[in-house]
């Protein structure tokens, strides 16, 4: 008891006497008497001697992406100052100071007390208790508003506090104040500018008429390993009963890796939700869907997935995570959040019989296998003649070899374009010669990419024979055969697509007799302005996002920069324009191949959108 001093001693002499009656009166025991004489108890006093002091951290809005900054500190005099500026923008709108982890039984309670002076703004208590949703405690909020500039005591009842999760309510959740394991204050009244809050102290009121609420004692390991096994269903049943999996499970199903996730084996999931799939570029989802994607699938799905049962402290603590498809995963935290890669954590440590799902923001995209010419050649299936020729003449080695290579490739169409009997001639055993001849016409020792190709203008094949590089009416080309695709990464070498075979090419000038759907879109301006031009940009991009969600991002860059130096060529565009296309042209090179992909990509949907403007 704290004595007074407007209070005599006798004054409390007296009232202690009259207790005394009154106990013996009525035959009151001891615990009785501790019941009906409750009155609270301390939570925080902010004093240097407060038995129950905690340290307490700030958690801004910017774990969302938001602005808003708070701070706090504590005087000598023993007051907490809560203060800052709360900022709506970026979806942002609160800012909060939390306890470390506590251990408080408030059963006894009726409610939290506390002594306040304000700004007339609206500021939140936060308890953290037994409850929790998807594995992550909930917290139970009750609102006060203090006068400005005036002392009060406030009381908020725990009937008034509300449960919630990262903004959903949850009116079904109630609050066990027989514990209590964090405590905070927030603000949130969605009101931009500055704020000041102080506190003298929180403690809880209470005269022993509320309901108490003994703790649970705790059951033996055996049996909360059955009841949780009972209670919790595997990885596989949380992702197909949570509506946010829905497109992660439509992907293990096409990869058919829904066996995998029903074995008994423990695993982490860092697991996108629809949104983060839906964050891709347009067509990356049904791409990967395809029957002849799923090994990129495969491949995608099981980089999210950790052979074992690690929650998110173990794996901030390891760094980088293990992951079934043998590339580690990054786990850090960053700019005030958790990082997987560049992917936010929304939800971590969801318990499930067989492991752990954390949840993120972004899906995680890891680097193709290794791969060489062969391979990646036999993998896009339109080289199947190229491939039967380099067989023939003894050359197939030398797409696997160390040595670096870069290879103009007809596909089966450019074959099948030569006249008849051309191929069946070239394979026969006589004409081995002439068959190495014409295919080492066709590659470029080293790695040449587009952009290099046009700077040099020239380069020497393996045959001995000269190539040269233009851009022909809008169309890049090598010895007249028209580049459809540039730049796909072999690994030991790069592929160019090439519209026709070298030395049997009809130029773009020459094909009079072509179809509209067999000429390249070209660049110049036609009588409807820029189409032409709009007609390239968008063949590139239908182009380049298969490459890109394929995971061939090197490939998908080289096209996006093969189109832009078309467009700075074009002598009918206006001169600045081509002077800014060919120095973005420039620029992209210092990029790493994703970030060059993007640059180039945003440049040409600029492009594209600035013609749509003029022609408006």
């Amino acid at each position: 008891m704290n004595f007074s001093s407007s209070q005599p001693f006798y004054y409390y002499l007296t009232v202690t006497v009259i207790g005394c009656v009154f106990m013996t009166a009525f035959n009151v025991t001891a615990d009785q008497t501790e019941a009906s004489s409750w009155s609270g108890q301390s939570l925080a006093e902010f004093t240097a001697d407060d038995p129950n002091g905690v340290d307490w951290e700030v958690v801004n809005d910017g774990v969302m992406g938001g602005l808003s900054k708070g701070n706090f500190t504590i005087s000598d005099e023993g007051i907490l100052n809560f203060s800052g500026t709360l900022s709506l923008e970026n979806n942002g709108g609160f800012t909060s100071i939390r306890s470390e982890g506590i251990d408080r039984n408030l059963s006894k309670d009726l409610g939290i007390l506390l002594k306040a002076r304000g700004d007339g703004r609206t500021y939140t208590i936060r308890l953290e208790s037994s409850s929790t949703f998807r594995g992550m405690p909930i917290s139970f909020s009750g609102d006060f508003t203090p006068e400005a500039g005036k002392w009060q005591q406030i009381k908020i009842p725990f009937s008034d506090l509300k449960g919630g999760w990262r903004g959903m309510s949850l009116p079904d959740k109630e609050f066990d104040p027989s514990v209590v394991r964090k405590m905070g204050l927030l603000i949130g009244d969605k009101v931009t500018g500055p704020f000041n809050l102080e506190v003298e102290y929180i403690r809880t009121y209470g005269k022993g008429q509320g309901k108490l609420t003994e703790r649970k004692t705790e059951v033996p390991d055996e049996k909360k390993a059955t009841e949780a096994k009972s209670n919790t269903g595997s990885i596989i049943d949380l992702v197909a009963s949570d509506e946010r999996f829905s497109t992660l499970k439509a992907a293990l199903d096409a990869a058919k890796l829904t066996t995998f996730f029903q074995w008994d084996n423990k695993k982490t999931v860092f697991a996108p939700t629809n949104d983060a799939f839906a964050r891709l570029p347009k067509g990356t989802v049904e791409s990967l869907l395809k029957p002849e994607n799923k090994d990129r699938l495969v491949q995608v799905l099981t980089y999210h997935v950790h052979p074992g049962d690690l929650n998110l402290a173990a794996a901030l603590g390891s760094r980088n995570v293990e992951t079934v498809e043998k590339s580690p995963i990054k786990v850090a935290f960053r700019d005030g959040a958790v990082k997987v890669n560049d992917a936010t954590l929304l939800e971590a440590d969801i318990g499930a019989i067989d492991g752990k799902i954390h949840v993120i923001d972004s899906v995680l995209l890891p680097k193709p296998k290794e791969a060489n010419l062969l391979t990646t050649a036999q993998g896009a299936g339109s080289f199947k003649t190229l491939l039967a020729a380099a067989e023939a003449a003894g050359l197939a080695p030398a797409l696997t070899g160390k040595d670096p290579l870069t290879v103009f490739a007809p596909t089966d169409e450019a074959f099948a374009a030569l006249p008849e009997g051309t191929v069946e001639s070239l394979l026969k055993k006589e004409n081995r010669k002439q068959l190495i001849e014409l295919l080492t016409t066709h590659v470029v020792s080293g790695k040449v990419s587009a952009g290099d190709a046009l700077n040099a203008k020239a380069a020497k094949s393996l045959s001995g024979s000269e190539l040269e590089f233009a851009i022909n009416n809008g169309l890049f080309t090598v010895n007249g055969s028209v580049i459809r695709s540039a730049g796909i990464d072999g690994g030991n070498g790069v592929i160019h697509v090439i519209d026709s075979v070298i030395g049997f090419a009809n130029k773009a000038s020459d094909c009079g007799s072509c179809s509209e759907s067999d000429k390249a879109p070209s660049l110049k301006n036609t009588s409807v302005g820029n189409q032409s031009a709009a007609d390239v940009i968008a063949a590139a991009i239908e182009k380049g996002v298969p490459l890109y969600n394929s995971g061939k991002i090197t490939e998908c860059a080289e096209l996006y920069e093969s189109a832009i130096l078309s467009l700075s060529e074009m002598e009918s565009l206006d001169g600045k324009a081509r002077e800014a296309l060919g120095k973005v042209a420039e620029a992209g090179k210092q990029y790493d191949d994703n970030r060059r992909a993007w640059f180039y990509r945003h440049a040409l949907d600029e492009t594209m959108r600035l013609m749509s403007h003029s022609r408006g």
